[in-house]
This record gives structure tokens, C-alpha cells and sequence, in this order.
């Protein structure tokens, strides 16, 4: 449950508008919530309402027209490029609906290049969380020889390896097929620690059933944040 007392990351009447010409338009609207450590957030909403633009904004990626992004309390959106840079660096993992896996390196190099920004004993720890996405085994092969799934998981090894304290996801399942979905939202979910916040972006309203928090995003807009005390684990959920 939210209750702000595990407060990690905080938007605050954030607002993102974009200028063509004489035509003004509302990425954002006057957007605040909070998001908890040892919890699972989902952002939920269809395409074009916000979403992902919240999504950059928390990852530091983008700068909101107006409002306070605060993180432990800590403004950075008052911080300078390479401040930011930094805070992506040292706090965020990134999770993406399409991988991004660099493709002529093997899937080790892949989560070591991670790794080596937060421990020196990168190869341990690269091996540590390919294990945990259950993908030791295929650390010598190549991108272009893993189903979509196996990537995914690479990513997601990926993202861990940095030992971030917040998780973004952008529809990481957006690609996938419902089976090979449920393992990915099984591994995102049991991310979640005293120390991590884990932030899933997705139109899918399933999701939201495996969620801590739920924050529905229309048209720019918050229109409901729902605290879960009981969010149901992935196996529980009828995935259609």
C-alpha cells in the first residue's frame, strides 16, 4: 500500500508542452503522484495519453514545461545536463519494449557493460542475474540467436546488473507472446525490495492486477491512482 512513508521518486504538478508553430500541446497537464520503494507501479493508459512522457520524466530523459521532480527528496530537475546524466546513471534501469541489446556482443558483454558501472566484480555479478532471468546457460551467444523473449530477459538482466534503485519498464511485454509475458512480469515483480522501486508503463489493464499502485494517465491527466493492500501474484491472473 502507498502510504508515502517509502517515498523514492515524486512528480509534483508536472506539466509537458510542446510548440509547433502557434499550436500548443499538453504531453502533461498538472501531473502528481508519488512512487514507493519495495513496490510494483503501474502506469496505466492508452496510447497518446502521457504515459511515456511521465516515464522519460522520471528517467531523467526529459524536463517537464513546469513542476518539481524530486528524488529523495532531492530536486533534479534544477540539474544541470550532465547531473542528470549522472542520476541516470547511478539510480535508473531502463526496460524497453524492443531490448536494445547491442548486437555484436554476446549476451555476458551485454549485462557486463551494466555491471562495470556499479561493482568490479562485474563478471560475477553479470552471471548472478543471468541466472536470475534463468539465462546462464546462453551468456555466450549473440543477440541475434535469442527468441524475443530470451532477449527481453537479457534486458531486464541488464537493467539489474547496474543495481538501480528505480526500475522503468516501457511495455516490456508489448512484443511478446502471453506465456513467455508472464515470466517477464514475474521477474519485474519479484524486483521490487526495500531499496527498489519498479515502474511498469503499459496500456495492458491486466497488469494492473499484479500492481501495488495503479496510476491510470488520460489525456495528459491523472484520473485515479489505486493502492492495491492485496495485488494478486502473475500466476493468479486469467491472461486471457
Amino acid at each position: 500500500m502507498n502510504t508515502g512513508e517509502n517515498t523514492m521518486l515524486s512528480l509534483k504538478h508536472i506539466s509537458k508542452t510542446y510548440r509547433n508553430g502557434s499550436e500548443i500541446t499538453h504531453a502533461l497537464n498538472d501531473v502528481s503522484f508519488d512512487i514507493e520503494a519495495n513496490q510494483l507501479t503501474v502506469i496505466l493508459g492508452p496510447s497518446g495519453s502521457g504515459k511515456s512522457t511521465a516515464l522519460n520524466i522520471l528517467g531523467g530523459m526529459d524536463r517537464p514545461t513546469t513542476g518539481t521532480v524530486s528524488y529523495n527528496n532531492y530536486d533534479i530537475n534544477t540539474e544541470s545536463d550532465a547531473q542528470l546524466t549522472q542520476y541516470r546513471k547511478d539510480i535508473v534501469g531502463f526496460v524497453f519494449q524492443f531490448y536494445n541489446l547491442i548486437s555484436n556482443l554476446t549476451v555476458f558483454e551485454n549485462v557486463a557493460i551494466s555491471a562495470q558501472l556499479k561493482d568490479k566484480k562485474y563478471q560475477d555479478v553479470s552471471e548472478y542475474y543471468l541466472k536470475k532471468v534463468d539465462l546462464l546457460k546462453r551468456k555466450n551467444n549473440f543477440p541475434d540467436q535469442l527468441s524475443g523473449g530470451e532477449m527481453q530477459r537479457v534486458s531486464i538482466a541488464r537493467a539489474l546488473a547496474k543495481q538501480p534503485k528505480i526500475l522503468l519498464c516501457d511495455e516490456p511485454t508489448g512484443a511478446l507472446d502471453t506465456e513467455t509475458s508472464q515470466k517477464v512480469f514475474k521477474i519485474l515483480k519479484d524486483s521490487t525490495s526495500k531499496d527498489t522501486a519498479v515502474v511498469i508503463v503499459t496500456h495492458n489493464p491486466l497488469v494492473a492486477k499484479i500492481a501495488d499502485c495503479v496510476i491510470k494517465i488520460k489525456d495528459g491527466q491523472v484520473e485515479k491512482i489505486t493502492n492495491n493492500i492485496n495485488p494478486l501474484e502473475v500466476e493468479e491472473v486469467d491472461w486471457g
